[in-house]
C-alpha cells in the first residue's frame, strides 16, 4: 500500500460521513439477511456470502447482461 493510500485511508476513516456511511451500509446489509463481509448482492435479491463464490456471481451477472442485450 502506497504511503498516499495509507494516509488517505487513514484520514477517511476519522470523518464523520465515512461513519455515518459504514453505518448505514451495515443496517442495510442486516435487514436484507447479510451476516458477514464479503456480502454480495446481484440484481439486488440475489445475496452470496464469500470470496469463494465469485464464480458464481460471475454467472449472474452474465445472465443479467444476456438479459438486458
Amino acid at each position: 500500500m502506497s504511503a498516499w493510500t495509507l494516509r488517505s485511508f487513514s484520514q477517511g476513516i476519522g470523518e464523520q460521513a465515512i461513519k455515518d456511511q459504514l453505518k448505514a451500509n451495515t443496517d442495510e446489509l442486516m435487514a436484507r439477511g447479510g451476516f458477514g463481509s464479503p456480502t454480495i448482492f446481484v440484481d439486488k435479491t440475489e445475496m452470496y456470502f464469500g470470496n469463494d463464490r465469485m464464480p458464481l456471481i460471475r454467472e449472474a451477472l452474465l445472465r443479467l447482461k444476456a438479459r438486458a442485450a
